[in-house]
């Protein structure tokens, strides 16, 4: 298992992005404090169940590999032909990927899948909001136009969305992200980031 004690993973965007930098840096420096709980240990037992119900629902089939828990994907931001810029802080470890189809205008693309498990009482709207930056910093890794938003409803539905890459969200993210890991860096705990219009308090 690599260490996430020293990168920003797609779920980490979610706390970056809810302003709980200072529960999240302490996840991340202090041993046996990476525990985020019974909702996201059901999650990822079932995640194997909902890859199923996605390739059942979809009809695509769906890529997982082991080696991905010792080597995630990282982001290497293309400049221009020649450039790139490596952030290998910045990390991706999919649910699943999936290959764009033959009959879409990204084909030979790898489009990732984000499988959750939740309860009833969400509300889908609330949903994507809250996961969104999960999502996009998934797509920005892979290089992906869209990804699968792969939901199961305990005990009562299933749902498949597309969700397309969104640039603006996903750079104001990355700046977050960027800020977050200088705190990291330097040993430092940062205070709780109130969200863009408040600022720091």
């Amino acid at each position: 298992m690599y260490d996430r004690s020293k990168t920003i993973g797609a779920s980490d965007a979610v706390h970056i992005q809810a302003g709980n930098w200072a529960e999240l840096y302490d996840r991340k420096t202090h041993p046996g404090s990476t525990d985020y709980g019974l909702a996201a240990e059901i999650g990822k037992r079932l995640e194997g169940f909902n890859l199923e119900l996605f390739e059942r629902e979809t009809g695509i089939q769906t890529t997982v590999d082991p080696d991905w828990q010792e080597d995630p994907f990282w982001w290497r931001q293309q400049i221009n032909k020649s450039r790139f810029i490596d952030y290998e802080w910045c990390k991706f470890l999919p649910d699943g990927l999936v290959d764009s189809q033959k009959d879409d205008e990204f084909f030979d693309r790898i489009i990732p899948v984000e499988a959750k498990c939740i309860n009833m009482m969400w509300n889908p709207i609330n949903l994507l909001a809250k996961y969104m930056p999960q999502l996009q910093h998934a797509m920005r890794v892979m290089g992906a136009p869209y990804c699968y938003f792969s939901v199961l409803y305990l005990n009562t539905r299933f749902e498949v969305t597309k969700i397309p890459y969104d640039p603006p969200y996903d750079d104001a993210l990355f700046e977050k992200e960027k800020l977050f890991y200088w705190f990291l860096e330097q040993a430092t705990r940062p205070p709780e980031y109130k969200g863009k219009r408040r600022g720091w308090e």
